[in-house]
Formats: structure tokens, C-alpha cells, sequence
């Protein structure tokens, strides 16, 4: 009888210890998947944010080099922009302005407040590379200017020399045409006329309508 109880105690113990393995077999397997899945992910994780700022890199540095380069001859007979000059200051804006007569223009306009060229007069330059033969634009004073009482000049340089000179009362808009035969580097000069006595004051100077040919 003794030997019966020793026997049934002894399989009783091999059962719970056998249940016990599998417990801790299925508790390491179930460890080892999830240290695995989380290696996955911080994997993705990792390789995929250098790409994404690599390419944000790339794309600011097209947008930063992408105008102000010297004009092709496909420019001819469209509108130009203000991209299209070369690297023009930060005090030009490119919108709608009200001109003379005229409503809600597009323009390229910049604050002129210094009298006469030989102090800091405003510049727009545009780098022909000797591929046309006219510029055409338009310009003026805008009919929201500080002042009204204020002369306009409008100088015009192809390659270092004074091509043209005029100067612009407010409400009238005059038109150039330039020869540019041969030029390269063309610059639009404004600033007030300093002839008047009264020259001082600030004035919105608009150019419109340029192309070249």
C-alpha cells in the first residue's frame, strides 16, 4: 500500500513539472517575438528620417537657385517677373498696384525716398547675354505714394552707359522702348528728381509691362 502512495506522488510531481516547462517555453517564445517586432519597427523608424530631410534639403536649395540668372532667348515676347532679374534687393515687391488711371496693374515696385543718383538709388538689373534687341516697360508712380508732389527719374544704363533719362510726374505713366542690341547688363535706376527745390518726401516708383525681343 505504501508503494502505491509513493508511486502516485512521484507521477504527480512529473506532471506539474512538465506543465511548468511548457509555461516557461511558451513565456520565453512569446518574449522573443516581442523583442523582435520592436526591433522592426525602431528599424523603419530609423532608416526612413534621413531620406525625408534629405530631400526637404534638396528641394530648399532648388528653390534658392532657381531665378536672377542670365535671360534666354526664350524670354522673348513674355511678361517678365521679378525672378527674372538678377538677384534683386529685398525692398522690391511684385503685386497690384493702382497707377494714374489705371487699376489694379501688375508691377514691380519698390519705396524711392533718396534725391538725385549719386546716393542710394533703387536698381533693378536684368542680365541680357546679348540675346535680344528691345526692352519695352512701363513706368510710374503709384497713386497710394506718401507723396504727390514729387518727380520720378527713371534711368536707364545698358552695359555701364546712360541709355535713358526721364522724369515722371505723379498720376502719368510713361512708356520706354530700349535698344539693347548688344547688351548684356541692363539696370532700371529710380529716384527722386532732385532739380525740384522741393525734392524730398517718399514715392511708391512702379514698373509695369516689361518684355523683351
Amino acid at each position: 500500500m505504501a508503494a502505491v502512495l509513493t508511486a502516485g506522488l512521484l507521477l504527480g510531481t512529473t506532471g506539474c513539472s512538465s506543465f511548468a516547462g511548457s509555461d516557461d517555453a511558451s513565456a520565453t517564445s512569446s518574449h522573443t517575438s516581442t523583442s523582435s517586432s520592436t526591433s522592426t519597427s525602431t528599424s523603419t523608424s530609423t532608416s526612413s528620417s534621413p531620406s525625408e530631410t534629405t530631400t526637404a534639403t534638396t528641394t530648399a536649395e532648388a528653390a534658392s537657385t532657381s531665378s536672377g540668372g542670365p535671360l534666354g532667348s526664350d524670354a522673348a515676347g513674355r511678361r517678365l517677373t521679378l525672378a527674372d532679374f538678377f538677384q534683386p534687393q529685398s525692398y522690391w515687391q511684385e503685386k497690384r498696384y493702382d497707377i494714374a488711371d489705371q487699376k489694379d496693374v501688375q508691377g514691380i515696385a519698390t519705396t524711392v525716398v533718396t534725391c538725385g543718383a549719386e546716393y542710394s538709388s533703387r536698381e533693378l538689373e536684368l542680365r541680357l547675354a546679348n540675346n535680344f534687341d528691345q526692352l519695352t516697360f512701363s513706368a510710374a508712380q503709384a497713386n497710394d505714394s506718401q507723396s504727390s508732389d514729387q518727380d520720378l527719374v527713371v534711368e536707364v544704363m545698358a552695359n555701364n552707359e546712360q541709355v535713358e533719362i526721364r522724369s515722371i510726374p505723379f498720376n502719368q505713366v510713361q512708356q520706354f522702348t530700349i535698344d539693347v542690341s548688344g547688351v548684356n547688363a541692363l539696370k532700371i535706376r529710380l529716384y527722386l528728381d532732385d532739380s525740384n527745390q522741393h525734392c524730398s518726401g517718399s514715392v511708391v516708383g512702379v514698373v509695369t509691362d516689361v518684355e523683351v525681343s
